[in-house]
């Protein structure tokens, strides 16, 4: 019998229970890399795949894993109410626990990705390919294998580094130093960005977008010169520019809508169209996942769930009567408020800082009114109502899902399924886009103490915003301007844990390694930003806690024990992790 079987941690096979004639894959339907990885068809085969899981942490019909980044750290929280939602992290995100849901699917799909990485990685090498076409394959492949292992030391901190494909059952993986980690997956990335092609064709992974991730690379392994040029090649390069002027299209529904001003659409409503982010003339774009309704290869016709997690659940919102004065039938008809602002479930509600950020500059485009709903702005809408059409009362809407501004340009889709209560929709994602690489670069000047060159990247952003231009910044202000500019799109827990890591390694303002799991910036940072983290409010059955040994998320169990012929290190501060052994400090060495 001839049976292949992957344990990649989060693809468990439980044997017991299991038949010889179930384990016997059928010769019709089985996809192994020995039927498929011969020729550079079966190769590009294989990065689309890959290509495919980078859209999955924003690709979900429910909860999109990438909201977990935001809402375990300064920004935002899940404020939805049950208590199988992860708010108590002291008690809901432990080894065992399966409240912390994100912490589960990231592992799962970043080795799954590495597996598919590490196909190529082992495979192309031995198949009869001109020279160019196996460089560009490996560059892919290290892309993507580089990419998962950036956010997985960044979330878990020290795990398992697997450098070339899984061929038979195996279950004695050893831990491996983040530092191990990060070395190697730059060296690759060193090697990538040669070989990556300039140009592609929307979805895949270009030349920029290795730069991209090598900056952050370098910026983790605090070279931050080499961070600083890594960038410039993309900045600086004449390819690339931050959109100035306006492009694109905008859906004729918004064109009808009452709550936009239809005189005050701008670049940054262009920018976050969903058809306009892979536009050809958007210089800003670098790496950009697709999702279009009715194509071939989507997350799905009904859409992905960005709409109804980021939205409020305004439609139940109740009026000084103490009724329920809001509804989620009034589509096409009254102040048609279920269309403007779709259904949401307030699974990603902002603090109050970040609230706060509005009031700073009111020629902000970012907060201007149609890229910004804020809180003055929802009324009741049910015409049954004594209160129709009027403001909310803070005193009757007092449930923290259901009132809360939202980044309209970003969040508000039309639903191309003809639901009339719109709560989902296909559209293509940024994973990189220009303004960020701005910021890294801004980063990686104020780690060299060089205040003038991280002012001028950050007013860059800023002058494209029309905001303010300001004299001087430092890591917190990088990091609020990061929360303007990249709300909700980029994975915000990885980043700061990425800091927080460096400011300990560098021995900065008092942090330290040996005491990274009770003192480190990433906590302080939430403790002076997330208000629901600091006041420890109460929603639904548990309040808001947060340690500072969540600056990592715990391992589960169960991937541990299932690596019965290894050892698996658990994560610092959670229980388990009394028993750990020393981490291998070479990524490329298996075992101890």
């Amino acid at each position: 019998m001839k049976s292949l079987v992957y344990i990649l941690f989060g693809l468990l096979i439980m044997a017991s229970g299991c038949s010889e004639e179930w384990l016997e894959p059928d010769p019709k339907s089985f996809f192994s890399p020995e039927n498929t990885l011969v020729d550079k068809a079966g190769i590009d085969a294989v990065v689309t795949s890959l290509n495919r899981n980078l859209r999955t942490e924003k690709g979900q019909l429910e909860n999109n894993h990438i909201y977990g980044e935001w809402n375990y750290s300064d920004m935002t929280v899940n404020g939805a109410p049950p208590a199988d939602i992860a708010h108590n992290l002291e008690l809901q995100m432990t080894p065992n626990s399966v409240e912390d849901r994100e912490c589960i699917a990231y592992w799962e799909l970043a080795y799954l990705s590495i597996k598919d990485a590490n196909l190529i990685i082992s495979r192309a090498p031995v198949i009869d390919l001109p020279e160019a076409d196996l460089n560009e394959a490996l560059a892919k492949a290290y892309f993507h294998r580089s990419y998962w292992y950036y956010r997985l030391v960044h979330q878990f901190g020290d795990v398992p580094f697997i450098a070339e494909e899984v061929t038979s059952p195996k279950l004695d993986f050893y831990t491996h130093t983040r530092e191990a980690i990060l070395q190697q997956i730059t060296d690759d990335m060193e090697f990538a960005v040669q070989h990556l092609p300039e140009d592609v064709q929307p979805g895949d992974v270009n030349q920029a977008a290795g730069s991209f991730l090598l900056t952050k690379c370098y910026l983790s392994l605090r070279e931050f010169d080499n961070a600083i040029a890594e960038a410039s090649k993309v900045i600086d390069g004449g390819k690339y520019a931050l959109m100035t002027s306006r492009f694109g299209t905008t859906e004729p529904e918004f064109l009808t809508f009452t709550f936009l001003d239809q005189n005050g659409f701008d670049v940054l409503w262009d920018l976050h169209q969903k058809n306009n982010k892979s536009l050809p003339e958007n210089t800003e774009k670098i790496l950009v996942v697709q999702d279009q309704f009715n194509t071939i290869g989507n997350t799905g016709d009904r859409g992905v769930a960005k709409m109804r997690d980021t939205g409020p659940v305004w439609w139940q919102a109740r009026d000084p009567n103490g009724v329920r004065a809001c509804t989620d039938q009034d589509f096409g008809t009254g102040l048609n408020m279920i269309q403007q602002l779709g259904r949401g479930v307030g699974r990603i509600v902002p603090s109050q800082f970040l609230r706060d950020l509005r009031l700073e500059d009111p020629n902000d485009l970012r907060y201007s009114q149609n890229n910004w709903f804020g809180m003055e702005r929802y009324v009741y809408n049910d015409p049954n109502s004594d209160y129709f059409g009027q403001p909310f009362d803070p005193v009757f809407v007092t449930d923290m899902r259901q009132w809360y501004p939202i980044p309209y340009n970003k969040t508000v889709y039309i639903d191309e399924t003809g639901n009339t209560r719109p709560d989902r929709s296909s559209s293509d994602e940024y994973i990189y886009r220009l303004a960020e690489l701005y910021l890294l670069r801004a980063e990686a000047y104020w780690w060299k103490n060089d205040i003038p060159n991280a002012t001028a990247d950050v007013n860059a952003v800023r002058a494209r915003a029309q905001a303010n231009l300001v004299a001087s910044v430092d890591i917190d202000y990088i990091f609020d301007e990061r929360a303007r500019e990249l709300y909700l799109e980029t994975p915000r827990k990885t980043e700061l844990t990425r800091v927080a890591y460096i400011m300990a390694q560098l021995g900065r303002d008092g942090y330290s390694l040996e005491n990274m799991t009770t003192n480190n910036w990433f906590y302080d940072r939430v403790m002076s930003r997330n208000h629901f983290y600091v006041e420890e409010i109460l929603q639904g059955s548990n309040i808001y806690r947060m340690l500072p040994y969540h600056v990592y998320w715990p391992i589960k169990e169960t991937h541990i024990r299932a690596n019965s012929l290894g050892h698996i290190n658990q994560t610092p501060g959670y229980p388990g992790s009394e028993t750990n052994i020393a981490p291998i400090s070479d990524a490329l060495q298996a075992q101890p």
